[in-house]
C-alpha cells in the first residue's frame, strides 16, 4: 500500500506541472477523509475553471468514479456536467445539473458506449423516459456543401501531433497503462472544447489524454448549409506500459 501511495504522489507532482487549475487534493481512507497517507486508498481532486469547479473521485490506480461540476468553491451548488463511470472505466451515466437539480437529457450507457436509456428532466422533474432503440430513425438531410471537421494538417498531421506531444513517460510510471477515450467538440471556430472521458483508465493518464485534446491546434470546422457547424469526435489514446 505504501508503495502504491508514493507512486501516486510522484505522478501527481508531474501532473501539477501543467494542470495549474488543480486547487485541492483530499485523501480518503476506509474511515473517511484522512491526512495519513498510509491510510488512504482513494482521493478527491478539485479543479478550478473560470466560471466553475469540478470534483473528481478516484480510487488509487483505478478509473474515475464520478465527476461533478459546481458553481461555487465550497462545492455545494451542482451546476453543469455530471458523469458516473462503471468499474472498468466506461462512462455509465451523463447529464447536467442546474441549481442542484437534474435538467435536460440524462443518458445511461452500456459497456460498448451505446446510449440505452435517456431520461428528460425539467428542473428536477422527470418528464419523459426514452429507449433509443424504439425511436423511429429520421432520414438525415444531406447538403451538397457539407464537409466534416478536419485537422488542418490532415489525418497524418493529427497522428503526428498526438505522438509528438503525448507524455509517454507517464505510461511507464502508471499502474497498468491502457486506452483512454476522450470525447470532444470541434466548435465553429475550429477549437477543441468540452472534452470529457468516455473511457477512464487512471488519473494521470486521463489528465494527459484530456490535456492533449484541450491544447490541440485549430481544426477546420465542419461546414453545412452555408455555415460552420459543431462536430463531435471520440479519440482513443493508448498508453503502453513497457
Amino acid at each position: 500500500m505504501k508503495q502504491t501511495v508514493l507512486l501516486f504522489f510522484s505522478l501527481f507532482i508531474s501532473i501539477l506541472s501543467y494542470s495549474q487549475e488543480i486547487v485541492n487534493v483530499v485523501l480518503v481512507g476506509d474511515e473517511g477523509i484522512t491526512e495519513d497517507i498510509k491510510k488512504a486508498n482513494a482521493f478527491i481532486v478539485v479543479k478550478k475553471y473560470p466560471n466553475s469547479f469540478q470534483r473528481l473521485d478516484y480510487k488509487f490506480n483505478q478509473p474515475l468514479q464520478k465527476l461533478r461540476t459546481y458553481s461555487d468553491s465550497t462545492l455545494t451548488v451542482l451546476q453543469g456536467p455530471s458523469y458516473e463511470y462503471a468499474f472498468m472505466g466506461w462512462l455509465l451515466l451523463s447529464g447536467n445539473y442546474k441549481d442542484n437539480t437534474k435538467d435536460g437529457d440524462w443518458d445511461t450507457f452500456n459497456d460498448t458506449g451505446k446510449v440505452i436509456l435517456t431520461e428528460k428532466y425539467d428542473m428536477g422533474v422527470l418528464i419523459k423516459t426514452v429507449n433509443p432503440d424504439t425511436l423511429k430513425k429520421e432520414k438525415s438531410i444531406e447538403y451538397k456543401d457539407e464537409k466534416e471537421a478536419t485537422f488542418k494538417k490532415g489525418d497524418s498531421g493529427w497522428k503526428s501531433y498526438l505522438i509528438k506531444n503525448l507524455n509517454g513517460e507517464l505510461a511507464a510510471k502508471s499502474y497498468n497503462g491502457g486506452t483512454v477515450r476522450v470525447a470532444f467538440r470541434v466548435n465553429t471556430d475550429g477549437k477543441c472544447v468540452d472534452a470529457y472521458l468516455r473511457k477512464s483508465v487512471e488519473f494521470v493518464l486521463d489528465e494527459e489524454a484530456l490535456r492533449i485534446i484541450e491544447t490541440s491546434p485549430l481544426w477546420n470546422p465542419a461546414f453545412q448549409n452555408g455555415k460552420n457547424v459543431n462536430a463531435y469526435r471520440i479519440q482513443p489514446i493508448t498508453f503502453v506500459k513497457q
